[in-house]
């Protein structure tokens, strides 16, 4: 009768029979499999964490998931949309109470299709058929590769076409519900700054759009780290002062620190050492980038940003990120491979997406996406090299958290790289400790 479908041939092109997974409470996950039962083989989860244990294990054809699981089925949904080992597997949504706001939120996530409940056997069938048919749809393509979109990274396997997936992931990200947009002051200020007739007071007047930026950047200027001998009221004296590019990497740091850090978490990343870790990287970064004579103000950028992704995920995905600093309290795990493991995907994948998205430099781009892998940069490798080695140093040092307790290995490419050697690394430290003094002035100030 009604509900009865063909088997048609699925998102993987192979024929038999097609696995769904079914997320929702109990009793109507077994309603169902019941009403599924006969064409498919199915596999339930009560919750959004259930379900990506799940996926780690045996990856489904198809994930039929509830708006109000615990873990909440459209983070469930952004999550695999976002994670380059599952963003090829269609979603169908369903809930109990829907509203335009939640279809408008689905359709953003990409979602296959969405379906209010009570539904009948028939109309369900329909929709997992419709999803296995259709190739998953990315939203509208962004019009500039990222690097990790020219560098098929690591953890696609299994996804169809790396290049087209890699883009897909960049369009997930930036639809991540709550997601700040990132104000366009950098690339203004970088703009002005590059440009012959370049004036402090086209860039003041610049910074002067956000009044909240203006007095985070005055607070910076004035803070002991600059050691300026008389206090600075305005913008235009601190430009002449410290010069375009200094004052553009202020507004950035600030400005991400603003825009990704103002929230609370209960029992996720431990925010005050995250921020502490990336400012201290910033610092080390920078001190090392001058003795190596590399870009010294890219690097404190990179420093400074490279971490961005475990904000992105403890924040937006707390019931799951919860997770992951649970596996990495023992001491026995790193962060990224708790991620890799809880999540299927890591932060610096996420990282560099979004630094994609949020139109910083390119080399910036490479320094977030592969601070943990530098050799495998297709370009900057140098800068990312950098970052990598300036993570380590800061976390040898214990100034703030970067998640966990391991202290990463410094990679032997790295090392040969820039000819240290062990002796070299420790003078490294030992000047960096002072460098870790200048970061606490500026942190005070960044509040």
């Amino acid at each position: 009768g009604d509900n009865t479908v063909a088997l048609g041939i699925g998102g993987d092109g192979k024929g038999g029979t097609k696995r769904v997974m079914v997320v929702d409470r109990e009793r109507f996950s077994d309603l169902i499999c019941k009403m599924l039962s006969g064409k498919y083989q199915t596999t339930v989860a009560s919750d959004g964490l259930q379900a990506v244990r799940a996926l780690q294990t045996s990856p489904p054809d198809v994930i039929v998931v509830e708006m109000s699981i615990p873990g909440n089925g459209l983070r469930l949904a952004e999550l695999v949309g976002i994670s380059p080992k599952f963003n090829h597997i269609p979603v169908v949504l369903t809930s109990a109470n829907p509203s335009m706001d939640i279809v408008l939120k689905a359709k953003d996530a990409g979602v296959s299709s969405y379906l209010a409940k009570p539904f009948r056997p028939s109309e369900l069938a329909s929709r997992i058929e419709q999803a296995l048919t259709e190739p998953v749809v990315a939203p509208e393509p962004s019009a500039e590769a990222s690097p990790g979109e020219q560098g098929a990274a690591a953890g696609a396997e299994g996804a169809p076409a790396v290049e087209g997936a890699k883009r897909t992931i960049r369009d997930r990200v930036k639809k991540i519900d709550g997601l700040p947009v990132f104000p366009a002051t950098h690339a203004e200020i970088m703009k002005l700054a590059k440009s012959e007739n370049a004036t402090s007071e086209a860039l003041a007047e610049q910074i002067k759009m956000d009044p909240s930026m203006l007095a985070t950047i005055l607070k910076l200027v004035n803070s002991a780290y600059y050691g300026l001998r008389k206090k600075v009221d305005s913008l235009k004296v601190a430009v002449s002062l410290l010069g375009f590019e200094e004052i553009a990497n202020l507004v950035m740091s600030a400005q991400v620190f603003q825009g990704l850090g103002g929230y609370k978490n209960k029992l996720g990343l431990d925010l005050k050492g995250f921020w502490r870790h990336s400012v201290g990287t910033g610092f080390v970064a920078r001190s090392v980038a001058k003795k190596l004579q590399t870009e010294a103000e890219t690097a404190f950028l990179g420093g400074m940003l490279h971490d961005i992704g475990k904000v992105v995920l403890d924040r937006f995905f707390p019931d799951y990120y919860i997770q992951v600093m649970g596996l990495v309290k023992g001491g026995e795990m790193s962060i990224a491979q708790a991620e890799e493991d809880v999540l299927g995907l890591t932060h610096a994948e996420v990282g560099g997406q979004l630094a994609a998205e949020w139109k910083f430099s390119e080399n910036l781009q490479n320094v977030i996406m592969y601070h943990h892998a530098p050799e495998t940069a297709r370009r900057y490798q140098r800068l990312v090299g950098l970052v990598h080695l300036s993570d380590v140093i800061c976390r040898t040092l214990q100034f703030g958290s970067g998640g966990d307790m391991l202290v990463p290995q410094i990679d032997s490419a790295v090392m040969d790289r820039f000819a240290l050697t062990e002796k070299g690394l420790q003078i490294f430290a030992e000047t960096a400790k002072e460098d870790l003094e200048a970061a606490e002035s500026f942190l005070l100030a960044l509040g």
